[in-house]
């Protein structure tokens, strides 16, 4: 487990206009960032990679890009694309890359992205699941919980 990494999530956002979902990044620092690898067998003989990530971004100690604040992705959904880089939120399919390396052209299309990513020798996490543990304990438990793959 690495202590006081630094990710990029990219937030999806739906481009009416294309009809398709533009990222848009938010840096965060002082997360706890472990990556767990594994093989598997499929039932046909395959080998393949299976590998698992698990992110806690802290309540209290993470550094937010620009002191955006978190907002629940219904929410962050609703806003206009102006108001919602003011934000961040979390949601399933959205996409993570440890570090903070993020120069370019944002927001980015997925392909876009994904090139990007592959140029920069990222590798590029899908969220599977979140949990927000933000409203009970002690403050300085509070956190985002975040697994993908």
């Amino acid at each position: 487990m690495i202590t006081n990494a630094a990710i990029t999530i990219f937030n999806g956002r739906t481009d009416k206009g294309e009809r398709r979902i533009k990222y848009f990044p938010t840096v965060i620092r002082g997360v706890s960032y472990q990556e767990a690898k594994g093989s598997v067998i499929g039932s046909n003989g395959v080998w393949g990679e299976n590998v698992n990530y698990k992110i806690r971004i802290p309540l209290v100690g993470s550094d937010v890009q620009g002191k955006r604040l978190y907002i629940p992705c219904l929410k962050y959904a609703k806003l206009e694309e102006i108001k919602a880089t003011a934000y961040w939120t979390i949601k399933k399919g959205d996409l993570i890359v440890r570090g903070e390396d993020v120069d370019g052209a944002f927001p980015l299309y997925e392909d876009e992205l994904t090139a990007y990513a592959k140029e920069q020798g990222l590798d590029l996490i899908h969220v599977a699941e979140y949990a927000d543990n933000t409203l009970g304990g002690s403050l300085y438990t509070r956190h985002w919980r975040i697994g993908g793959k």
